[in-house]
């Protein structure tokens, strides 16, 4: 859920070019632009590839924006995170899908389901091992690639024709200040509460009667904002069959969720929650604060000598797509 693209701009930075960490950078390639469905102009993506690297470990990275905005590029800032990933020899495959309120759930996770059956039969032309993909998605990326992994349905879809060793190739999930439980109306006015107490604790002089009245004049417009009723709609029980946590069963794929120290309201209480639910069903989970971090900035700073985001996503990616044992035969 990620606010308006000029809090990136005002950080005020790029992907610096020192202070890389310790491991071969490779030179990439990039192929923009790619259609994965013929239905929307938004089915499209992005491949970044490590030159000289065949069968390298795949990352398929849904962008974040509430459902409502943003984009695989968002001014080179996602494009990025490809090239980050490229660069540490993982073929990154960054998508767009369709957005709200131009279509509602479960549009957006079908079109997600698509680009993995796209990546599933044409990553290996851009030097990536189709059995060895990681999920990855930030804010609303963070809950579609959830529910893809933990709602068997999606992947189901006869339209997809995936078997079940297609489906068996996703090696890990991460969610970076992912979403994995739609709140109803009255828990998103407690965030937003969550949030004006926040900017008034931060505020100079926090009994000035100025301060009091600016939060309160804040209070019904953040209110008015409430994106879940038009890309969910009203029904709670759809909003429960649409939150990964609801799915979580024995048998997932690996997790590593990661929140920000500086994240939106109740978005680290959710990323606990849902690192319990998968940890009591006997799924393999880890759960991080990355300190210091915001929930935009998160992402953004992977090329930074010792990033705490990058050292967790190399690190999972490594661990969770080691190549099968090619030993030799006697």
């Amino acid at each position: 859920m990620s606010l308006p693209i000029l809090v990136f701009l005002a950080a005020g930075l790029i992907f610096p070019t020192d202070g890389e960490p310790e491991s071969k950078i490779y030179k990439i390639r990039q192929s923009l632009e790619i259609r994965y469905h013929d239905g929307h102009e938004r089915q499209r993506l992005d491949v970044f590839s490590p030159k000289g690297l065949d069968d390298a470990p795949v990352v398929l990275f849904v962008h974040g924006g509430g459902w409502t905005i943003g984009d695989k590029n968002l001014l080179g800032f996602y494009r990025g995170v490809g090239k980050f990933l490229a660069e540490h020899g993982i073929v990154a495959v960054l998508i767009n899908y369709r957005l709200s309120p131009f279509v509602k759930h479960p549009e957006h996770v079908k079109d997600v389901a698509r680009a993995f059956a796209w990546t599933r039969s044409h990553v290996r032309e851009y030097g990536g091992d189709p059995d060895r993909i990681i999920l990855c998605g930030h804010s609303a990326g963070g809950h579609l690639v959830a529910l893809l992994a933990t709602d068997e349905s999606y992947l189901k879809d006869p339209a997809l024709k995936l078997k079940d060793e297609d489906r068996a190739a996703i090696r890990g999930v991460i969610g970076v200040c992912g979403v994995y439980r739609i709140p109803d109306a009255k828990e998103f006015e407690s965030m937003t509460a969550d949030m004006l107490n926040g900017l008034m604790a931060k505020a100079p002089g926090k009994e000035n009667l100025t301060t009091a009245l600016t939060t309160s004049l804040l209070a019904r417009p953040l209110k008015n904002l409430n994106p879940f009723p038009s890309v969910f709609g009203n029904d709670r029980e759809a909003a429960k069959q649409a939150s990964p946590k609801t799915h979580v069963r024995k048998g997932l794929p690996p997790f590593l969720l990661l929140y920000a120290e500086k994240d939106l309201p109740q978005l680290p209480e959710m990323a606990k929650e849902f690192g319990t639910a998968l940890d009591d069903a006997g799924n393999k989970v880890e759960v991080m604060k990355i300190e210091g971090a915001d929930h935009h900035m998160i992402l953004f700073t992977l090329s930074l000598g010792d990033d705490p985001t990058a050292a967790a996503l190399l690190k999972f990616i490594t661990a969770h797509t080691a190549p099968p044992s090619r030993e030799k035969k006697p």
